[in-house]
């Protein structure tokens, strides 16, 4: 015993240890888990029909299973205020919201009709939604999309940050977090951009849905090929404080034919085809597709091209063909300058690109293609088609006032002084992209 009382007074830290230990142990052992007084939210949509918010989170149940899937659940409320419509799915719930895991938020385009921005900022100032959070738009209700994603993982295993995450990093070009957007919102040009996610209902249930709001594309072109498409049958909807739940564990003497089966009835599509919506002060003012993006990208250093499709080629055997080109390389220099007081934007892009495919209208053919040389003439037209394509975008952003090309961040940095006393003399300041004359110097080279 004396030794003991001897070790405790040379080493003093053990007995605080011991006393650490002895307080905290049973505390630790018999509390409840955390997951009882909190729910932990995967996902969030945000809709507004009339006067009345209604907020649904996708959130995560934690349950024994023996097929390695989450069950998660889609809970609502609804109310006059987005604090409301929150403190309405708590009560459902029964739990606190916690928003730390959220990976996704979703809105209605109806939302975009005015500023978003007065929406989110509750969830982002009071109930801590994560700046990092993919940001995107639907055409359906956000409740829908939810709780059909929902579906889709329990039929399929494919969750929404997945169908999400996949355009983030390959398609979206440009990124649609909500920190970018804030970022795009509170910059000199209010500008910004997020993803859409096209929800399709099938023809059943076309009467139960709500009104989608028809958004005119700025062109198709070869957008559809990038897409992404997932199918999923929808769960039954309720109204403020309804919940689906997602049954993973009961699923499994289900077979693939029986699924398959089950899913011609009630069937709806989710399709991420990369387009994403154009911000201006928070509001939607237009719809781009992939290759508007691809355009927007021509100027940017960090992101790479998807791929360039130009058509009716005539080969050397007298056939017509599309040709498809993946950019492997693109060096960028832009500079800004000032002549007769007129904003003079130069880009210099060299291209490295790469043959992938050649259809010949009869069948695509894709053996070999690294053998084909790029004459002048394939490389005449891709630039023709590259500086069409950027022309068409740039319009775009001339009629709805919305810098994303980052042109007046160059002349701010490049030129300020000029750029400046330019901006003081129109008389719409925020105009100033009709009044910048585009230089592109485009150079289209074979990679390897």
């Amino acid at each position: 015993m004396k030794k003991m009382i001897d070790a405790v007074k040379k080493y003093p830290f053990i007995l605080i240890l011991v006393l650490i230990l002895v307080a905290f142990t049973p505390y630790s052992l018999f509390s409840p888990g955390q997951s009882r007084k909190r729910a932990v939210v995967i996902a969030i949509g945000l809709d507004k029909i009339e006067d009345e918010y209604e907020i649904s989170f996708l959130t995560f149940i934690p349950s024994p299973n023996q097929e390695f899937q989450q069950a998660n659940s889609v809970v609502s409320g609804k109310g006059s205020s987005v604090s409301e419509a929150v403190l309405d799915a708590q009560l459902t719930l029964g739990k606190d919201i916690g928003l730390s895991h959220a990976k996704t938020t979703v809105v209605n385009e109806k939302m975009l009709e005015e500023d978003v921005s007065s929406s989110l900022d509750y969830l982002m100032r009071v109930v801590s939604l994560p700046e990092n959070t993919v940001f995107v738009c639907t055409n359906t209700t956000a409740k829908q999309l939810l709780m059909a994603t929902n579906s889709l993982e329990k039929n399929l295993g494919i969750k929404l940050d997945q169908l999400v995450s996949y355009n983030a990093n390959e398609v979206y070009i440009s990124d649609t977090s909500l920190e970018a957007f804030y970022k795009g919102y509170y910059s000199p040009t209010k500008s910004s951009l997020i993803g859409y996610i096209e929800h399709i209902k099938d023809s059943t249930q076309s009467e139960q849905a709500a009104p989608q709001n028809q958004s005119s594309s700025q062109g198709s072109g070869d957008s559809q090929k990038s897409s992404q498409t997932s199918s999923s049958q929808d769960g039954q909807q309720g109204g403020a404080g309804s919940s689906e739940q997602n049954s993973s564990a009961g699923s499994s003497g289900q077979s693939e034919n029986e699924k398959q089966r089950g899913s011609l009835q009630g069937q709806s599509q989710i399709l991420n085809k990369g387009d994403a919506v154009l911000l201006r002060d928070g509001q939607k003012v237009a719809l781009l597709d992939v290759d508007n993006l691809n355009s927007i990208n021509l100027l940017s250093t960090k992101r790479s091209l998807d791929s360039i499709t130009i058509t009716d080629v005539e080969t050397e055997d007298g056939k017509n063909v599309d040709m498809t080109f993946l950019v492997k390389n693109k060096v960028v220099s832009v500079k800004t300058d000032f002549q007769n007081n007129i904003p003079l934007f130069v880009a210099n892009i060299n291209l490295g690109v790469q043959l992938s495919e050649i259809d010949t209208k009869a069948q695509k053919v894709k053996q070999n293609v690294q053998n084909t040389q790029i004459t002048e003439e394939i490389a005449q037209k891709l630039e023709q088609k590259i500086k069409a394509e950027f022309a068409k975008v740039l319009q775009i952003l001339r009629e709805n006032k919305a810098d994303v090309l980052g042109v007046y961040d160059h002349f701010f940095a490049e030129n300020r002084k000029e750029f400046l006393s330019f901006l003081s003399s129109l008389d719409h300041p925020e105009d100033f992209l009709s009044h910048v004359v585009f230089m592109l110097n485009l150079k289209v080279e074979q990679d390897g």
